[in-house]
């Protein structure tokens, strides 16, 4: 990571950006991504995501990989005292009724214990 651009980051993503290198490190060979929603956007960029149907309340991490009967995998990064909004109830209960595990995560531990849950005893490099 670019150092002097690493200390602009907020908590919230330096939990996300320790989430992904634990992935990377750990399970190689997962396809996961970030749907990219939030940040300040340009007149233009509102109207283009507008056009192309981008959906708040995404979400931070998907692993549309099935496991364990569930269609994939979850997870929103909130720092305490953040708590999920609206959008992120109804796209939590949308990704829900989709048979999707969706997870909140406060802390690396607790991602990582519920990546490992998910993906445990279905992933060969362990």
């Amino acid at each position: 990571m670019i150092k002097k651009y690493k200390d602009y980051l907020g908590k919230e993503q330096l939990l996300h950006n320790s989430v992904c290198n634990y992935l990377d490190y750990k399970y190689p060979d997962i396809f996961y991504f970030h749907p990219h929603n939030e940040g300040n956007r340009s007149f233009y960029e509102r109207f283009l995501i507008k056009v192309m149907r981008l959906r708040p309340g995404m979400p931070d991490l998907l692993i549309p990989m099935p496991n364990k009967g569930m269609t994939g995998m979850a997870l929103e990064f909130k720092i305490k005292p953040n708590k999920l909004t609206k959008n992120q109830i109804k796209v939590i209960n949308i990704l829900n009724s989709y048979n999707w595990s969706v997870n909140t995560c406060y802390c690396f531990d607790q991602a990582k214990t519920y990546i490992d849950e998910y993906l445990k005893n279905e992933y060969l490099n362990d």
